[in-house]
């Protein structure tokens, strides 16, 4: 297939009719598609359009050929290149020639491409691509190889390194050959001397304490061979026997059998030892045995299972602490939650208990998140739960029993920095009357497009609390229409990829934007709005949102 430039150049001196519409270059686009069957673009820079393009460009672009004809070309470039300034340059400058270098985003996928821009005639100039995505993804990968041994390759070129020198100078002196002989002889480690093609030629006394043979009974043989089993996995063997003829150094773990059919496990280190000619005459194998590093990562990645395990079962169990808010709608005329646990169990809860003629609701935040902040809460749901088979009549009440039975609880200094940030409410329908009292948890509720913010005491359900005084209780009347939200620390502090918090203000800002909203479609859009906020940024602590409407 010729170049792209031969092409070019065949184009250019064929004898064409002056293109002045697209039908009159259709010769002139049909040979530059047999000629080069690749993303091409012919492009009338002056009128900004698609004069006509290859199938591989309908292919990359995923648009059917008429409608990328009616395409604008600036626009297209401009929304889906990567870079797009500079080849939206070369449109401007009408550059005679260039190369080019982006990636392209169509629905489907991203591609990169490589190619060439270049003048046709008048105001016609033709974009010629390739698609290099393959290319670029076996370079990453590569990359990423090489990178993840890059440690291990230097250590074992220092030691052919070392090697090479200890060679140079054994040679100048027998003394020196045999302490290095009686060094490799008694080390703990395995190691194997090999001639060139992979023979044994010597062992240490470590190699016969791991495998079980002698001297005697390897010498000649392929270790390999002798020594691999029926688990011994066939790509491992694979990958050693072509690095072996790359004549490389390397490291490979693999699992060998011993003489008595005990299975082990090997990490060795292989490096070809070079003549004065740079010729490979025999290899060295230093073997350490990992059998039992192995078990080790063996029963830690069992626990991790077993803790996921245990992770999620436990998740299961206290989402059945936490009441369905349809039951809310008992009581008022929409409810909505959002409820976002960082990791399968979490530290915030909410919980409500229908009385004759009023409810009570609690929303709470332990301290930390995960398992332990999970235990607060189980302990906060249950103690609600007891405390709320009565009629509750007065809130402070309700507060000291939930402070008393964690002030039981304690029994060290460490416990006693737990606890959990509290509101409590008490609503009567009737009357329209609603008693909050609140720990660090704010009430917030919109009325006739105003956000008021009912704060309470700066204080929390902990044992630390225990000498300091009850929250104030405050009541008010509701109206129709009022909006109530409640909600944990954890969606304020929610940190953006620059690091900023997502902050009071933002969520005041952005729930007075959508009051038009119903409460589940509100609780949607928020949820929507804090997942752009963080970004690639990980969720910092639980999330939990409630909101009601009179």
């Amino acid at each position: 297939m010729p170049t792209f430039w031969e092409t070019v150049k065949a184009l250019m001196s064929a004898p064409q009719p002056q293109a002045t519409t697209q039908s009159d270059a259709a010769p002139l686009l049909q040979e530059l598609a047999a000629r080069y069957p690749y993303p091409v673009f012919l492009v009338d820079v002056e009128a900004d359009r698609f004069l006509w393009a290859s199938p591989g460009a309908t292919t990359l672009t995923a648009l059917p050929l008429p409608q990328l004809l009616e395409q604008p070309a600036r626009q297209l470039f401009t929304a889906h290149a990567n870079p797009s300034e500079a080849l939206l340059e070369l449109f401007e400058r009408r550059t005679p020639q260039a190369t080019v270098e982006f990636s392209y985003r169509s629905p489907a996928a991203i591609s990169h491409l490589q190619g060439y821009w270049t003048h046709i005639r008048a105001n016609y100039y033709a974009l010629i691509l390739h698609d290099v995505t393959q290319v670029r993804l076996a370079q990453d990968e590569l990359a990423q190889y090489a990178e993840e041994l890059q440690q291990q390759v230097e250590a074992l070129t220092e030691l052919k390194e070392a090697l090479e020198k200890s060679n140079r100078e054994l040679a100048e002196s027998k003394d020196q050959l045999r302490l290095l002989a009686a060094v490799a002889a008694y080390t703990d480690n395995a190691v194997v001397i090999t001639d060139a093609q992979g023979r044994a030629v010597w062992v240490n006394k470590g190699f016969e304490r791991i495998a079980g043979y002698t001297l005697e009974e390897v010498r000649g043989k392929v270790p390999g061979k002798l020594l691999q089993g029926p688990e011994t996995d066939p790509a491992t063997v694979a990958r050693i026997r072509e690095k072996l003829q790359r004549k490389e150094p390397f490291v490979e773990e693999i699992l060998n059998y011993a003489k008595d059919g005990r299975p082990y496990w090997l990490r060795l280190y292989i490096t070809p030892l070079t003549n004065e000619l740079n010729e490979v005459v025999n290899y060295m194998a230093i073997e350490l045995d990992i059998t039992e590093e192995k078990k080790r990562m063996q029963m830690l990645q069992q626990q991790l299972r077993d803790s996921q395990e245990a992770q999620s079962y436990a998740a299961r169990i206290f989402r059945r602490f936490l009441p369905e808010p349809e039951g809310l709608r008992t009581y008022f005329s929409d409810a909505a939650v959002w409820n976002a646990p960082l990791s399968g169990v979490g530290g915030d809860f909410y919980f409500y208990a229908p009385q004759e003629g009023q409810v009570v609701l609690a929303l709470g935040d332990s301290t930390g998140h995960g398992t332990a902040a999970a235990l607060i809460s189980v302990y906060a749901l249950t103690s609600l739960w007891r405390s709320t088979r009565e009629p509750v009549q007065n809130l402070q009440g309700l507060y000291e029993d939930l402070l008393s039975g964690i002030l039981l609880d304690v029994k060290s200094r460490e416990v006693e920095r737990e606890g959990f940030e509290l509101v409590l409410l008490r609503y009567e329908p009737a009357s329209s009357r609603l008693e909050y009292l609140g720990a660090r948890r704010p009430l917030w509720i919109y009325r006739q497009g105003q956000l008021h913010e009912i704060r309470g005491t700066r204080t929390d359900i902990s044992p630390e609390a225990r000498s300091l005084p009850l929250p104030e209780l405050q009541s008010m009347r509701l109206q129709p229409g009022d909006r109530l939200y409640l909600f944990s620390d954890g969606l304020v502090d929610q940190l953006s990829p620059a690091g900023k918090k997502f902050t009071p203000n933002r969520l005041r800002s952005f729930l007075q934007t959508n009051q038009y909203l119903p409460l589940t479609e509100q609780v949607e859009l928020l949820r929507q709005a804090i997942s752009q906020w963080r970004g690639e940024t990980p969720q910092v602590d639980d999330i939990l949102f409630l909101t009601l409407e009179v």
